[in-house]
């Protein structure tokens, strides 16, 4: 049985996937990246792939999300945000974004052929055209592989109005996936993890396949709400509505080319935290271990 695993974007919300991945090693005893086959993400979610290839414990994960969330989504003030946002585009600093994932990375110098498991990390380039960087491989048309793995975890990050876009060497400037409607990467990792029919890219056999689909929280209020009002309430809901919508598209599209594959990992969420609202930190990893303590990780991994 081959494992994938797909992560969604959610900036701080990452949290909630890394308590699953903390609690999968506790119950195992072994490394997220030995116990799957091919994982793909998107923004936080290609952070933590990178993690995962990278061999990074989720417990070492973690400690980046809640020693180091508000130095990436720094200033915490929304005044001082805003007023960043007017004068810059965007919120906050990509280059310290770099530096705390090349610091939990230990400055790896990993590209995405170097990675022992297979790989997809998706970004959108300055002409709004999606990309996938993987592995190269016969069954795909080789030209990600070479990327460096930091620098593409890293521009998958820089959301739009957050960070700022990131050079990848060699390849030029890119956004979030979420930008080109890659927030929830699971459909773009089946198709680079699978074969068969579609063009599809990979070569694990649909038949001897579990797919695991990781979310970083949802919010359903109770009644509509009212439209957004003003420049910067307008910004946050579009933002807000790329990782929402996509999960939807993302897995319906899935379900139908591969019914019943997926299975999917989420969390409500008791507010619409916002994906750089660090002051949310502490209820989001009491979310997620509460969530991730209820999982027989064994059990859902089929493993013995």
């Amino acid at each position: 049985m081959k494992r994938i695993v797909s992560i969604k974007g959610g900036g701080i919300r990452g949290i909630i996937p890394c308590c699953h991945f903390i609690e999968l090693e506790r119950q195992t005893g072994k490394l997220t990246r030995d116990l799957i086959d091919f994982v793909g993400g998107t923004s936080t979610g290609a952070l933590l792939t990178a993690c995962i290839v990278a061999g990074v414990t989720a417990v070492a994960a973690l400690d980046v999300y809640t020693k180091q969330g508000a130095r990436v989504f720094s200033p915490t003030n929304s005044i001082e945000r805003d007023a960043k946002m007017v004068a810059t585009g965007n919120k906050f600093d990509n280059k310290v974004l770099y530096q705390v994932v090349s610091d939990a990375l230990g400055g790896s110098k990993m590209t995405m052929n170097d990675s022992p498991i297979g790989v997809m990390i998706t970004a959108g380039d300055q002409m709004g055209n999606p990309w996938y960087f993987v592995k190269d491989a016969p069954t795909n048309v080789q030209t990600t592989g070479k990327a460096p793995l930091i620098d593409v975890a890293v521009a998958s990050a820089c959301a739009t109005t957050y960070h700022a876009p990131w050079l990848i060497p060699g390849f030029g400037y890119f956004a979030d996936g979420g930008t080109v409607s890659l927030a929830d990467p699971v459909y773009e990792t089946m198709v680079e993890a699978l074969n068969g029919p579609n063009k599809c890219y990979g070569s694990i056999d649909p038949t001897d396949a579990m797919v695991i689909s990781f979310g970083t929280g949802y919010f359903k209020p109770s009644t509509m709400p009212e439209p957004p009002t003003g420049l910067f309430a307008e910004i946050s809901w579009v933002t807000s509505s790329l990782v929402s919508s996509s999960e939807t598209l993302a897995v319906q599209a899935a379900n139908r080319q591969w019914p019943g594959l997926i299975e999917v990992f989420d969390s409500a969420l008791w507010e619409d935290v916002d994906e750089a609202d660090t002051s949310a930190i502490p209820q989001l990893v009491a979310l997620g271990q509460a969530d991730a303590a209820n999982v027989d990780w064994k059990k859902v991994l089929k493993l013995p």
